[in-house]
């Protein structure tokens, strides 16, 4: 289900009535607040993709196999959800260049995150969670993963704060990966 009739089907399973204005709110806050995070994204996406060739190549295959080409491509909703790696080359992007740059999280001491990750005190985004190639653009390392966790991979923030746009986002680059490159 979309966004919108989630959010009336939460009000009718909790008896909270959610008025029209309340729901215009939410959609535009999602439209508005997703614009320019998602063209910051996109520059990211560009830049990355003008230094890797075989990555241009993979979702090139990937898009051709999927989407088809030409005037019979399909660039559906269904359909984008359907790109796998350019799925994975979109969170790559974002974890080397989140658009919301100025949230710095580090552990103050060791810990254990809800899904089983281990955090070592000090630990930031870099080399204590993703591994001594951190800072290489490298969306294969997300392949073997369903969709990691929100606290190894606080983009979008986690729990009852995560982005609502999270999915629009993601499925907005990998349209523009899917028809641009």
């Amino acid at each position: 289900p979309d966004l919108l009739s989630r959010f009336v089907e939460h009000g009718r399973q909790t008896n909270e009535e959610i008025s029209d204005s309340e729901l215009r709110d939410v959609v535009m806050n999602v439209i508005l607040a997703g614009r320019d995070t998602t063209a910051c994204a996109l520059s990211w996406l560009f830049f990355e993709l003008t230094r890797k060739k075989d990555v241009v190549e993979k979702i090139i295959e990937e898009v051709e196999l999927v989407c088809g080409v030409g005037e019979n491509a399909d660039y559906s909703y269904d359909t984008m959800g359907k790109l796998k790696y350019c799925h994975c080359v979109a969170l790559e992007t974002l974890r080397l260049h989140p658009p919301v740059t100025n949230d710095p999280r580090y552990a103050v001491k060791r810990d254990t995150l809800p899904d089983g990750t281990k955090v070592p005190a000090g630990a930031g985004i870099e080399e204590d969670v993703w591994g001594l190639d951190a800072l290489e653009f490298k969306p294969e390392r997300f392949l073997d993963e369903k969709e990691p966790s929100p606290f190894k991979y606080p983009v979008f923030h986690a729990g009852p704060r995560m982005c609502l746009g999270r999915p629009l986002a993601l499925m907005n680059m990998k349209l523009a990966m899917s028809i641009l490159v």
